[in-house]
């Protein structure tokens, strides 16, 4: 049997963690000198209230080597495989945590598989594998499946406000500002492990629109199609684009979630996001 194991950046909803047996990891937050297991000792409407009521700013702690390699000793040791999906290589060392610990094990028995993404994207990439295990399928077909998603996932990303961009020494503070009086909304998408621009436009209505409007011209159409949607602490965003989406297309099912607290802390209040499987051209 392959297990499933992953990162808490995955941010993939309960329901399907407790369906599926995936194994999260838990990135580390950490304020000053008190760290924090994201998604379990502090959650993110925890993290956004001591936000807005102090001036200290989390950082971040990848899952150690030692973590991954005690996942993996329990699931060789019991007779079964694993395939490993972390966050992007890029914006941290979880994959290569994950790696090194792999190398103490047959190479057969563990394939780590860089996301080349954050949040419920590759979370949905994690859900897919989990439900190929579940069904009894073999890990190179598991290992081959998820590789195809990684270069074929689209992330819509809307960013509502810079401020934690800023904050965590993204933007300069000119960008910030200026973003704020012309109410900027950025779209982001990943490329190559990165979060990057894809487009700016002003106010939430031409956000969501822009992202109709992307889908329109680069999908025929999202119906009967596995899609997924989250948010940073702003349920009534989500809902906005919700009904943007929903109005149009009927997927075969939509998976919803909560960014957790490590995307959070450089996200910020009220972004909102889309992500399918791109059509191959």
């Amino acid at each position: 049997m392959v297990k499933i194991i992953t990162d808490s950046v995955s941010d993939i909803p309960k329901e399907y963690i407790d369906r599926y047996d995936i194994k999260v990891l838990p990135l580390k937050v950490i304020f000053g000198d008190e760290v924090y297991r994201d998604g379990i000792d502090i959650d993110t409407k925890t993290m956004f209230d001591r936000l807005k009521s102090t001036n200290e700013y989390p950082t971040t702690s990848q899952v150690t080597p030692a973590e991954f390699e005690q996942e993996f000793s329990e699931v060789v040791n019991s007779g079964n495989e694993v395939i490993c999906i972390t966050m992007s290589s890029a914006l941290s060392g979880t994959y290569n945590s994950a790696l090194i610990a792999s190398r103490e094990f047959d190479a057969a028995k563990i394939r780590v598989i860089d996301s080349k993404a954050i949040t419920l994207g590759y979370g949905m990439i994690v859900i897919e594998a989990a439900k190929m295990a579940s069904n009894g399928v073999g890990i190179d077909d598991i290992e081959s499946r998820v590789r195809d998603l990684v270069n074929n996932m689209e992330y819509l990303i809307i960013f509502d406000t810079l401020e934690y961009i800023y904050k965590g020494g993204r933007i300069s503070k000119s960008q910030y500002m200026m973003s704020n009086l012309l109410n900027i909304k950025v779209i982001m998408t990943m490329k190559d492990g990165q979060v990057v621009a894809r487009e700016k436009v002003r106010g939430r209505k031409k956000a969501i629109k822009y992202i109709i409007d992307y889908i329109e011209k680069n999908e025929s159409t999202l119906d009967g199609r596995v899609i997924g949607m989250n948010h940073a602490n702003d349920e009534s965003y989500l809902e906005e684009l919700k009904e943007a989406v929903l109005s149009k297309y009927l997927p075969s099912e939509t998976i919803y979630s909560e960014v957790g607290c490590t995307v959070a802390a450089y996200s910020g209040l009220s972004a909102v996001a889309l992500y399918y499987e791109k059509t191959k051209k």
